[in-house]
């Protein structure tokens, strides 16, 4: 089953397309942003590399499996890059073979985001007497180049008197005969019928070129036929979109592929996927669904920009699609997800979830390679969902909703994971679903409130400040937990929008405390900052405009982090803090010895504070193991200079512990839980 079908006029383009590129005796690369979306079999024969090396390929970056061929290629091109050069000479010695031809390079294109490279054996070159040459310089040997532009494109010239030869020809062209229109056309080649067209043959007569160019005008408005490199340029670009899928590019693009990728949208999806549900369900293979989901991808948006953000997806998008085959269908649904869908996979529920892993697997491996945008590398991972389409009366919006809660339980797993659709997630994902719409109602709501847990001093008892933690008052009373919500709003990205509120409120908070006389020089408040709200681009205009907005002091503010955030790119973490303690404020290492950091990152980090996680203090005081923790950890706090909080001290035992081995500050139910602010100004008072 085709997944679209198309008419034979919306088929012109494709088909011409194919013609030029398949059967053209010059091998083609076409490169976009800098990674290899198509190439013709030429360019395999020539160089010796299977189709799906090639493909996804990317200039910037090297792998070790890559052919040798192929990675002197691109070091080539690289350096004509760089240099402006169009044309060149390359001896690639393949096959073990130093005495192999030479080749011809010809590089065309804008040099930025799209480039067309074409090899030309050393029998195909022309001699051009115009050509002006240079040297290339680079580990292989030196080879003399021609910046000529790419004159095996150049029109030839026409004899518009040749009424005969176009009337013919424009018969066949009428007729839907583009293949005998290319088969006179092409230099060397094979014809429809597979036969090899001599080499010899003479150049197309002007009729010929111009029945050519009534095809092409079909497809595309005149001011796109400058040159036949552009119109070859256009017509690489219309494959990209769905590389290996029999799609007709007849459709209309702007109902029916994303503008970006160039990749089917969610409707064409639909549309195919319904196709296939009529076909396949029941058949003897099964088909699935997977749902690929780019984890914390909205934080390259935040911190490096939306066009940034743009070229890794596109490139992303060349990543998923040089894993598609002719039995796949590959859209992207929305900003950062992907959808995959794969007929026949498996002749049985078990082997069809087998199958569908291997392949989420190989995924997650290709996506995982770091993406080079100029001076900046990105390492991704994506959490990808799966749903076997095996229901008899399963429809596409149905099959979506399996595939929607698949994911969720994939991104439940944390960074990377995989998960199927089962009945008992649907409903985890239901309740989180229910959970989003509630959080957003309840920020608009105002049903957000500030709590604040006292700090107190080990060695006299006294009130040292406070942490600012956040609560949701919610009328329908379904849950005020943080472990539940705090999640579910770090996950959906409203964890920015509530952060910004707590950290003007807390700020609201020690204005009132300073203008009643009971906030002194020595006092912090403390204000956690997720992972998602440090790479927030405006966190650091939103402290600054706090503070001054209330004219605070910024030393009275304590911000703690997690030891997850340390995971990331240090030394950009590194920068955004040494930033914001430029205002005078504090930075605390919060949960600290259970995270994935190790203590060598306290020397690095420009911490203040540290806090001990709760789960070392609780059975401090029986358990020898939780106490040798402790005191290794307050032995390195010492040597760098940091003052330390416990967490979770609810009793007198572990106080007294923690007093004995030297601990600052303590928090916890012994001396109160987190309590309003009304009766945290009662306990300041005291």
């Amino acid at each position: 089953m085709s997944f679209v079908s198309g008419s034979p006029t919306n088929n012109y383009k494709l088909e011409l397309y194919q013609t030029l590129l398949e059967h053209s005796p010059f091998g083609t690369l076409v490169f976009v942003y800098g990674v290899c979306v198509e190439c013709n079999p030429s360019a395999e024969k020539i160089l010796l590399c299977e189709r799906r090396v090639l493909l996804g390929s990317s200039l910037q970056e090297t792998h070790h499996d890559e052919p040798l061929a192929l990675i002197a290629l691109k070091q080539q091109l690289n350096t004509a890059l760089e240099e402006g050069i169009e044309r060149f000479e390359w001896h690639p010695g393949l096959g073990n073979n130093e005495d192999s031809p030479a080749l011809d390079i010809h590089v065309s294109g804008n040099g930025a985001s799209e480039i067309i490279v074409t090899l030309l054996e050393g029998q195909q070159v022309r001699a051009t007497p115009e050509s002006k040459s240079s040297e290339l310089h680079s580990a292989t040997p030196s080879v003399a180049m021609d910046v000529t532009v790419a004159e095996n494109f150049a029109p030839p010239a026409c004899d518009t008197n040749d009424k005969s030869e176009a009337s013919r020809l424009r018969t066949l062209e009428e007729g839907g005969g583009i293949a005998a229109i290319n088969h006179e056309r092409l230099a060397k080649g094979k014809s429809s019928q597979g036969q090899e067209i001599s080499a010899q043959q003479p150049p197309p007569t002007c009729a010929q070129e111009q029945a050519l160019k009534a095809v092409i005008r079909k497809a595309f408005a005149p001011d796109e036929l400058d040159s036949r490199s552009a119109v070859l340029e256009k017509l690489a670009g219309l494959e990209i979109y769905a590389p290996h899928h029999p799609l007709n590019p007849g459709l209309d693009r702007d109902i029916y592929f994303d503008a970006l990728t160039q990749l089917p949208n969610r409707q064409l999806l639909i549309e195919s996927l319904r196709d296939c549900l009529a076909d396949g369900i029941g058949d003897s293979k099964l088909s699935v669904l997977l749902l690929i989901d780019l984890d914390q991808f909205k934080d390259i948006n935040d911190s490096w920009g939306h066009d940034a953000g743009d070229r890794v997806l596109f490139k992303i998008s060349r990543v998923i699609a040089a894993l598609v085959d002719e039995n796949m269908f590959l859209a992207r649904i929305s900003g950062d997800e992907f959808v995959l869908l794969v007929k026949g996979i498996g002749g049985d529920a078990e082997q069809t979830m087998a199958n569908a892993q291997s392949l989420a697997e190989k995924m997650q491996a290709s996506i995982s390679r770091p993406i080079s945008d100029g001076e900046n590398e990105f390492s991704l991972t994506a959490s990808i969902g799966i749903a076997l389409l095996e229901e008899a009366d399963l429809s596409p919006d149905r099959a979506l909703q399996y595939l929607e809660a698949a994911k969720y339980e994939a991104k439940r797993k944390g960074r990377n994971g995989i998960a199927f659709y089962d009945h008992h997630i649907s409903e985890k994902a239901q309740y989180h679903v229910g959970m989003n719409m509630r959080l957003r109602k309840a920020l608009d709501n105002h049903e957000f409130a500030l709590y604040v847990q006292p700090k107190i001093a080990i060695g006299n008892g006294s009130v040292v400040g406070g942490e600012a933690l956040l609560r949701w008052i919610n009328t329908d009373r379904v849950t005020n937990m943080p472990a539940e919500f705090i999640p579910l709003l770090e996950a959906s990205g409203l964890i920015v929008d509530v952060g910004h509120w707590v950290i003007r409120t807390a700020c609201e908070y020690v204005r009132s405390f300073l203008d009643e006389g009971l906030w002194d020089d020595s006092m912090q408040m403390s204000i956690n900052i997720s992972p998602r709200q440090f790479n927030d681009p405006e966190l650091f205009e939103v402290i600054e405009h706090s503070l001054r907005s209330y004219e605070i002091d910024p030393k009275y503010l304590n911000f703690e982090v997690t030891e997850n955030l340390i995971i990331k790119d240090i030394d950009e973490v590194i920068t955004k803090m040494k930033q914001i303690k430029a205002l005078g404020s504090k930075f605390s290492i919060d949960d600290f010895g259970i995270g994935y950091s190790s203590m060598v990152h306290l020397k690095r980090l420009p911490f203040d504070l540290l806090k001990i996680d709760r789960e070392f203090i609780r059975n401090i005081h029986n358990d020898p193991d939780s106490r040798g923790v402790v005191e290794a950890i307050l032995a390195v706090s010492r040597q760098y200079g940091l003052e330390v909080t416990a967490e979770g001290v609810e009793d007198l035992d572990s106080l007294e512990v923690l007093r004995t081995v030297g601990c600052d500050t303590y928090q916890g139910a012994y001396f109160s839980m987190p309590v309003p602010v009304e009766q945290f100004r009662s306990l300041l008072a005291a």
